[in-house]
């Protein structure tokens, strides 16, 4: 299932028609949707009350808002040294789980994928950022050593 194909889509909310806006995630999976009803009021759906097929049915809807931000699609893609890769097109899932992200024309693994305001793309390996954190560590403390003032006594 694609991301893009449920934003938008018909929803059947509390006897009514609804709209599905966003929907919302733990990192991994997706953990619900925010619809829209008849009356325009947003509400919160947990992803264990929707029935997804080729309608949505909401089992049950909670009134209070929502309070993680939803999976948004075109937002701005990097890298983790700060290079630009794009923008985020699409979202696949298997079943519940978050699988890939298509950013640009190159698709991710969505284990190594933070996604907030920007989307986050990690393209090393942890062992590597590990390893590139610890030089960095030691060489500031090298040269902390090296400014930090020296106390003379007088004989």
């Amino acid at each position: 299932m694609k991301i893009s194909r449920l934003l938008g889509q018909k929803a059947s909310i509390n006897g009514g028609d609804g709209v599905i806006l966003s929907v919302t995630s733990d990192g991994r999976r997706i953990t619900g949707l925010v619809v829209a009803d008849d009356n325009l009021r947003e509400l919160y759906v947990r992803a264990e009350d929707a029935i997804f097929g080729r309608e949505i049915v909401c089992k049950r809807a909670q009134k209070k808002p929502c309070r993680t931000g939803g999976l948004k699609l075109g937002r701005a893609a990097f890298d983790e040294d700060g290079k630009f890769l794009g923008y985020l097109k699409e979202i696949e899932t298997h079943g519940l789980e978050l699988a890939s992200a298509k950013i640009g024309a190159k698709k991710y693994d969505f284990g190594c994928i933070s996604a907030g305001d920007a989307v986050i793309v990690r393209t090393r390996s942890r062992a590597a950022i590990a390893a590139r954190d610890m030089f960095i560590h030691a060489l500031c403390q090298a040269d902390g050593d090296k400014q930090q003032p020296t106390e003379h006594t007088a004989p």
